[in-house]
């Protein structure tokens, strides 16, 4: 059987295994706390040895089974009866259902299959094509058969696809377009380039080579005479930068934002900071965090040096590229204390506190560790009697 196996009908609506499963584990295992159940799937999923993908998937269905077991208005144990309970080898395999980090294609819930992830990166690459002047789609469907193919390409094979591509790109881009096909087109060949990386083996690094071009060539398109609005554009920008999954900024993290007009990298901001919330309540660490990160590369492309000390304070020390960016982009303008401050923002408990603090003594000849240490308050030997301490 191919989906969701259905189990029964209950307060006129129809209830899987899996949601039979769910229910099982939580009344038994966690005393019937959705919640519980959550966190625990939670730490499999930023466990080093767990696998991300099967674990997204149990979440969003716990999320999707907590939606509609409160519009049933039932609790999970009007699921899990227990009579339902007594049986222990339906049990057990509940268990194992819901705890095996494996999950078979054929028998995903919707919920499994439209995971967070999957919605925001479709998002990222289809889902504001509805507020450009030109559709994007109509250029898209340009490069479908180039990019769209049925086996994976080798590194070999990469440079024909490659060359195909780049062709049709090229005899698309006649100088009769206006702004808003140019940008159409662009950002049409940006998700196209997105697929065709997903199924090459860019080992030569052509591929990226064409996506990067073709990247640059859209930022530097007049969006504003395509007649998009900012809100748009910069929200388009934000969730293809976010959820870039093969380092397209690589040595030039600032690209996306060196061409922000006067009075919008406020609204870059808000929505980045949306963004990683939206992120984080999801499970996506790494999203939210980078995110977070294009806040402080924002700052940095700008010379926004008022944002330098809130976005450090935002990363900490797990990300030191952009927070040694900021303090050198502070002593080149002469700001030697908002350099230190910058190091100090980020200064707690994380991967790279270490690096960072070596990198603030050669830069500004101050021991932030040392400062700290000296901050901490000092152990008072108190002797009581008999010489004892």
């Amino acid at each position: 059987m191919f989906g969701p196996e259905p189990w029964s009908e209950l307060a006129g609506r129809s209830w899987s295994y899996w949601d039979l499963w769910f229910s099982a584990v939580v009344v038994s295992d966690h005393a019937g706390g959705m919640d519980e159940l959550e966190a625990h799937l939670v730490g499999g999923l930023r466990s080093p040895l767990g696998g991300r993908e099967g674990v997204e998937a149990k979440l969003s269905h716990l999320s999707d089974l907590r939606s509609r077991i409160g519009d049933a208005g039932l609790s999970p144990a009007d699921i899990a009866t227990p009579e339902v309970l007594t049986d222990k080898r339906m049990l057990a395999k509940a268990r194992k259902k819901v705890n095996d980090s494996w999950l078979e294609g054929r028998a995903l819930t919707p919920a499994m299959v439209e995971t967070p992830r999957v919605r925001l990166v479709r998002r990222s690459r289809y889902g504001h094509w509805s507020a450009f002047p030109v559709d994007p789609g109509l250029y898209y469907k340009s490069f479908r058969r180039h990019v769209q193919v049925k086996d994976h390409i080798s590194k070999y094979k990469s440079f024909a696809a490659v060359d195909r591509v780049e062709e049709r790109l090229r005899s698309l881009d006649r100088p009769s377009l206006s702004a808003a096909q140019r940008l159409a087109l662009y950002r049409g060949f940006h998700t196209a380039g997105l697929e065709l990386a997903d199924r090459t083996d860019d080992s030569h690094g052509n591929v990226g080579q064409l996506r990067v071009g073709a990247w640059r060539t859209y930022l530097g398109i007049d969006w504003q005479a395509a007649g998009i609005s900012a809100e748009d554009y910069w929200a388009d920008v934000c969730d293809l930068v976010v959820f870039e999954p093969y380092a397209l900024d690589h040595q030039e993290e600032t690209l996306h934002w060196r061409r922000v007009p006067t009075g919008q990298a406020e609204l870059i901001a808000s929505y980045l900071l949306n963004l990683a919330t939206e992120c984080r309540t999801n499970y996506l660490d790494y999203q939210a965090e980078e995110a977070l990160q294009q806040l402080a590369w924002l700052a940095v492309a700008g010379r926004r040096f008022g944002q330098y000390v809130d976005a450090a304070t935002r990363l900490g020390s797990e990300h030191w590229m952009p927070i040694e960016a900021m303090a050198e982009s502070a002593l080149r303008s002469g700001r030697r204390e908002l350099a230190l401050e910058v190091f100090r923002a980020a200064d707690r408990p994380g991967f790279h506190q270490e690096h960072l603090r070596r990198r603030c003594l050669a830069l500004t000849g101050v021991d932030i560790g040392d400062e700290n240490h000296v901050q901490q308050p000092k152990l008072r030997v108190v002797r009581g009697q008999g010489g004892r301490s």
